[in-house]
């Protein structure tokens, strides 16, 4: 492993000076290389038999407080955290308290003692790593946290015991002390069983509770229905309760399926984000504390009623790959970020009803928010969600990284076909979140990073990436790789990153994630048993790490063009902080350059930049400011 150790315990995350231009030379043979798959939906794994009867961790050793920022705060060997979607695990109040939960277990193969293990942050320390979970009893998995009350927290879950397997709650009035209290949430009968539950609070005191969850099986005419209840008095009357709302019902989708949706909450604003590879990336909205929703599409599913046993494509489709989150801002902007992923059920070689393929070769994380209106349609709607478009209308912010300078990307030097794990979410830049601090907002994804290889050789190791935006994600800064030459780190398996959407403190980003020694999960038959680490990292942008506490200075920055709509003419000042080359180019609604300006230098300082539109016909287009490094995309309107 090619690996430099200096630093490695003064340094939490470091800037990396990489180009912010993706690598274009790639492997066709692996990027048009395909695997078939089962369409699956568990609800509870069966899981191997074991052979390795003391699942320890095989690589270094790890310290609870592992860095001056990061700490050690659960470990579990239940692995299997998700489907899809990282559900909102984690929550930091005003105080600077914070709770996190996971699916824990210690027991395997049948892991009797699965349920939600939770940990609490008082403002210095956090408590002991729990040795069992708060549930008592009851089996549980999948929980969902959100504060409660004026000082409070509730947690919910879903049970499998026994039918007719109700949701368990448990709540108390003070965060972090006291006992739990229980009860339960029923679904509406039959087969539903309430299954992948979402929390979050609403109202002055977070006294308003909304639940969404999955039926698991087919319930109102969809193979997976979700529903929706609301309580506020506590958790004693829900109404509605087990509601289809109609935005999610059979009249718009086939399914809502399992860990494909979470919630985000803040300042009584509540979002129902819904998304992956098989039906639209829209979110509902509510201002009102759930009274009325407002559906707001990102992009159109190609497919609007799509069937694993029937539906065919003409063509593949570049889709969410399973995997997407989002934020809401102090000004109440919804911000998205997904994976992308490329899958299909062609019809020129139809597969077995329930099967597709996908692509594992795909890259790339996408960015939305409110400002910017639903993706416009590529000439190939099946291409609407491509790097390549998203990058063309700047809506790509990550991607894996050159790091060995070959001029490749997908360079990776394991030995496994492929040589790395795509887990759930297909792709190979995948898992984002994403958070909003003032005009701040953070990004983080797991991405496979070429030189981390496992001891084997076999596969690369996925690690957690960042990307910073100081504008609202207007533009973005370079990529900086949070693990990097960390010694506690070398040997990991990084996935399933959520930065705290609800941060308080200007400048400061909290990121839980889970790191393991082995790519995979026990639960999908991967490997062996071994123990699951959820680390949280304190990103602190007040004070100087590696002098990322000040805001990025970009090389250059541009204005919003002048008249907006514009006729004929309209003008740009370029804001040049270093000496460079730079383009800019026009591009209209499909990705196609209509308008260039020769590369020039421009020296420091601020340049009008006048663009004759006038051959234009009227619509949206957006200009794009390039020095081969940095990229500004900002949209404009011709009259």
């Amino acid at each position: 492993m090619k690996k430099t150790l200096l630093l490695a315990l003064s340094l939490c995350f470091v800037l990396l000076g990489i180009s912010q231009e993706r690598k274009s030379t790639v492997s066709l043979e692996k990027v048009n290389k395909s695997v078939e798959l089962k369409y699956d939906n568990f609800r509870d794994p069966i899981f191997p038999p074991m052979t390795n009867l003391t699942f320890e961790s095989s690589g270094v050793l790890k310290d609870a407080n592992m860095l001056g920022t990061e700490t050690e705060i659960i470990e579990t060997v239940y692995d299997m955290q998700t489907n899809g979607f990282v559900a909102n695990r984690v929550w930091v109040w005003d105080d600077g308290t914070m709770a996190a939960t996971t699916t824990f277990g210690k027991t395997p193969p049948s892991f009797a003692d699965r349920g939600t293990g939770y940990n609490y942050f008082d403002g210095e320390l956090w408590g002991p790593k729990p040795s069992s979970r708060i549930e008592g009893s009851y089996r549980t998995g999948w929980p969902s946290i959100a504060p409660w009350g004026a000082n409070g927290e509730i947690v919910v879950a879903h049970t499998t015991a026994t039918a007719p397997y109700p949701l368990r709650i448990n709540k108390r009035e003070n965060k972090g002390s006291g006992d739990w209290i229980g009860s339960d949430l029923n679904g509406p009968g039959g087969d539903f069983e309430p299954s992948w539950a979402r929390i979050a609070t609403s109202g002055d005191n977070n006294e308003i509770i909304h639940i969404f969850y999955n039926s698991y099986n087919d319930f109102a005419g969809q193979e997976l229905a979700l529903a929706y209840s609301r309580s506020d008095d506590g958790g004693v009357t829900w109404n509605p309760h087990n509601e289809i709302l109609p935005e999610l019902s059979s009249d718009y989708y086939t399914a809502i399926r399992a860990d494909s949706y979470m919630l985000a909450s803040k300042n009584n604003i509540v979002v129902l984000l819904v998304a992956s590879a098989w039906n639209d990336l829209f979110f509902l909205k509510t201002t009102d504390h759930g009274l009325t929703w407002e559906k707001i599409i990102v992009w159109q599913h190609p497919y609007p009623f799509f069937d694993f046993n029937t539906t065919l494509m003409s063509d593949t489709l570049y889709s969410v790959d399973n995997s997407a989150s989002c934020a809401i801002g102090d000004d109440g902007m919804v911000h998205v970020v997904w994976g992308i992923g490329r899958v299909a059920r062609l019809e020129a070689a139809p597969p077995e009803p329930g099967y597709y393929n996908y692509w594992p070769y795909t890259d790339g994380i996408g960015y939305w928010n409110e400002s910017m209106g639903q993706i416009p349609e590529a000439d190939n709607p099946h291409h609407t969600m491509s790097p390549d478009y998203l990058e063309s209308i700047g809506m790509l912010v990550g991607w894996t990284q050159d790091l060995n300078n070959s001029g490749f990307i997908f360079d990776f030097e394991g030995s496994g076909e492929p040589p790395f794990n795509v887990y759930r979410s297909l792709g190979i830049s995948s898992m984002p979140t994403v958070a909003v601090n003032g005009n701040m907002v953070a990004v983080a994804f797991s991405s496979v990073t070429e030189t981390y290889i496992t001891a084997d050789g076999v596969y690369n190791y996925k690690r957690i990436w960042n990307r910073f935006s100081y504008d609202k994600g207007q533009t973005w800064g370079p990529f900086i790789h949070l693990q990097h030459d960390n010694i506690f780190h070398l040997y990991d398996e990084s996935i399933w990153p959520e930065i705290a959407s609800n941060t308080t403190s200007d400048g400061v980003f909290h990121l839980f994630y889970n790191a393991d020694n082995l790519p995979g999960l026990y639960g999908d038959d991967d490997h062996e048993p071994i123990i699951n680490r959820i680390i949280h990292n304190k990103m602190d942008f007040t004070v100087g790490v590696n002098e990322l506490s000040k805001p990025y200075e970009r090389d250059f920055s541009v204005s919003q063009n002048y008249p907006n709509p514009a006729v004929n003419v309209t003008n740009l000042i370029l804001e040049v902080n270093k000496p460079s080359k730079i383009s800019v180019e026009v591009i209209n609604l499909t990705g196609q350059k209509v308008l260039e300006i020769p590369t020039k230098f421009f020296p420091v300082g601020n340049h009008n930049i006048r663009l004759n539109i006038s051959t234009l016909t009227p619509g949206v287009y957006f200009y794009s400011i390039n020095n081969g490094i940095e990229n500004q995309t900002k949209k404009m309107i011709v009259k």
